[in-house]
């Protein structure tokens, strides 16, 4: 049933922000964004050889988050009914516990495009199947399984880090026998196993060194409790040897680097810049501690994303309304419920997902402190200080445990009352109704919006141009179209909030044969970014390639790059050299991008998952339109200001 939703609302093509990059670094085994996940990359590539032909590479992609999702909610079912084998009933609460937990708003939306996030919670399920059959102790089995367990855990860097929230979970089903005995040796070794996986994936090898001992603990623990058996140092040795398989893994990055292959985010071709990628040091990873934002407001966005995943539709965006109030509580006190009688029917699953619950909630609030919500604390938080994105998506390990209690709250509901046990199932249909419209990607306009923008953007450029963009969804649709489709490949993107790292930089002069000076002063320029692309269109003009910059480019970074601009179809070009200068510049108004001149963007389906940005990056197609309309002020018009970049 989840993948029957996923399928009949799942995107098309290319979706804004990650995706284009996910899809083009599949598509030519590259390497995306940091921390590289080289296991989800290989995925996509086998997966998109194998269906990208029938069903198109973007359609192909995303389908596999599709069926990743639907997987896990089909095994975590498997985990929970398995758990009490004698009582038949408790499948059907299994079972409206993985719809439920599927139909979450955060697990819906990212099974519906190209994200990381789907193959990192299926990998989390896997995690969690693997745990139960080695705490079961059937056929003498369970130490392969243990190992298996603790090789998953390994494995998280390469497939995405996001997956080590589950981690802690399933040590805890790992550890605990039916019989409700603790195996504190396996939590040692497990536990010592996550430290040090932490430490790869941080960089930090005092934090290996520290699991490594942790885990070595185990054996004198395994002694204690065991003197007569043989070998009990076996385990540790084994589970060190698949440890270090499973870290190798991030060696993919390094081989394929080598190559520069046409999406090489960080050129991990050493071993420095390879654990720069991996520890994300491109970006600025956040202690614990200052918080970065006031401790009140994090657990604020924190709630404000809870009560988006039961009803999101029913609300006005990020605005609650009395309606979803009422259904975000119902669903909390249904979890409440499903906790409370999981614990007497299926005692360790339910401890297992009590932590991957508070892990994926409190604990991901807590260790990645996070700044101010995207739409939270205006007035009292400097703008600077929020996220660029809502980040409900790291959130989404929490929020799928959250719902395998609201599922099994609803059967406890039923079997309270004796009704057939099937009935606890319907409790899907709140959910799939009050969040269907917001996840919707097949309709509306965000369906071929994020292609229609990329396309007007790359074919309104003048032959070889190098094509200055401000970020994301001005980069990675454009990305995809030139990497899988082959569209306008003539065109060098330079995305600007990237040109602070220096593989960037280099990565742009080894590709386009440009050379600038390594650093010189540009007037007007206050920021290194600002430096580096002005240096570049210079060197760009005198080899005689034209200059363009995207319309989302603020105008003072695009006065840095050069004079006497014009909007020509969905770009801004220049034909003279940056002489400090801001003058307007001048539209072409019957150069809009075919299919939008005659009627502008379509405004009849607004925003809907909250950070939808189909309506906003339209409208940049709409600025010639705009241009044509009567001099003097009016909101229409001084929205070239803003949306336009005008001035």
């Amino acid at each position: 049933m989840l993948l029957v939703v996923y399928v009949m609302t799942m995107a098309p093509g290319v979706t804004f922000w990650d995706a284009g990059e996910f899809i083009a670094a599949a598509h030519g085994f590259g390497i995306p964004h940091p921390p590289g996940t080289p296991i989800f990359v290989a995925m996509g590539r086998v997966w998109t050889l194998a269906l990208g032909g029938i069903l198109g590479v973007a359609r192909a992609s995303n389908l596999l988050s599709a069926v990743s999702t639907a997987l896990a909610g089909a095994l975590a079912a498997w985990v929970v009914a398995r758990e009490a084998v004698h009582e038949r009933d408790v499948a059907w609460g299994a079972l409206a516990g993985a719809l439920c937990a599927g139909l979450m708003s955060s697990v819906w939306a990212n099974a519906t495009e190209t994200e990381v996030y789907a193959v990192s919670l299926l990998h989390v399920a896997v995690l969690l199947f693997c745990a139960q059959r080695a705490s079961d102790g059937v056929d003498g089995r369970d130490g392969r399984w243990l190992l298996c367990t603790a090789y998953l855990i390994a494995l998280t860097p390469a497939v995405h880090l996001s997956a080590l929230v589950g981690a802690p979970a399933a040590i805890a089903m790992a550890s605990r026998r039916r019989d409700g005995r603790w195996c504190f040796d396996r939590v040692l070794l497990l536990g010592g196993v996550l430290v040090a996986v932490a430490g790869v994936g941080r960089m930090s090898w005092t934090l290996v060194g520290v699991g490594a001992l942790i885990a070595a603990s185990s054996v004198v623990v395994r002694r204690k409790q065991d003197p007569l058996r043989a070998h009990p140092i076996a385990p540790f040795v084994a589970a060190v040897a698949l440890v270090a398989i499973a870290s190798s893994a991030v060696l993919i990055m390094l081989l394929r680097a080598r190559h520069d292959p046409p999406i090489n985010q960080g050129n991990p071709s050493t071993l420095t810049t390879l654990a720069d990628v991996i520890a994300r040091r491109q970006y600025e990873v956040a202690p614990m501690w200052p918080r970065r934002a006031p401790v009140w407001l994090q657990v604020a966005n924190l709630a404000q994303y809870v009560d988006w995943q039961f009803a999101l539709a029913w609300g006005r965006g990020i605005f609650t309304t009395p309606a979803r109030v009422i259904v975000t509580t119902i669903f909390l006190i249904l979890g409440g419920s499903g906790w409370r009688a999981m614990r007497r029917d299926v005692p360790r699953a339910a401890g297992a997902l009590t932590v991957l619950t508070v892990c994926g909630t409190i604990g991901v609030c807590v260790y990645l402190n996070l700044k101010a919500g995207a739409t939270l604390g205006y007035g009292f938080v400097p703008g600077d200080a929020h996220e660029a994105r809502e980040r409900d998506y790291f959130f989404v390990l929490g929020f799928w445990g959250w719902g395998l209690f609201v599922g099994y709250g609803a059967f406890a509901f039923v079997r309270a009352r004796r009704w057939p046990a099937w009935v606890a199932a319907a409790v899907a249909i709140v959910p799939i109704i009050g969040n269907w419209a917001a996840n919707d990607r097949l309709h509306g306009q965000g369906a071929a919006a994020p292609r229609d923008v990329a396309f007007a953007l790359l074919t309104s450029a003048p032959r070889d141009a190098m094509l200055f963009v401000a970020g994301d969804n001005d980069s990675y649709p454009l990305w995809y179209l030139q990497r899988v489709e082959g569209v306008r490949t003539d065109v060098t993107l330079v995305t600007v909030p990237l040109l602070p790292a220096d593989w960037y930089v280099a990565e742009i002069a080894r590709r386009t044969g440009l050379r600038w000076p390594a650093s010189e002063h540009v007037g007007g320029a206050k920021w290194q970014h600002e430096e580096r692309a002005a240096l570049i269109a210079r060197a760009a003009r005198v080899a005689g390639r034209p200059v363009a910059a995207s319309p989302a480019l603020p105008a003072g970074e695009r006065a840095l790059l050069g004079s006497v601009w014009r909007l020509d179809g969905a770009v801004y070009v220049s034909s003279g050299a940056a002489n400090g200068s801001n003058a307007p510049p001048l539209i072409d108004s019957l150069s809009a991008p075919v299919g939008w001149r005659a009627s502008g963007p379509t405004g009849a389906h607004g925003a809907r998952l909250p950070d939808d940005v189909s309506a906003m990056m339209l409208g940049l197609l709409d600025c010639p339109r705009l241009a044509r309309l009567p001099a003097g002020r009016s909101a229409s018009r001084d929205s070239l200001e803003v949306k336009c970049n005008l001035r």
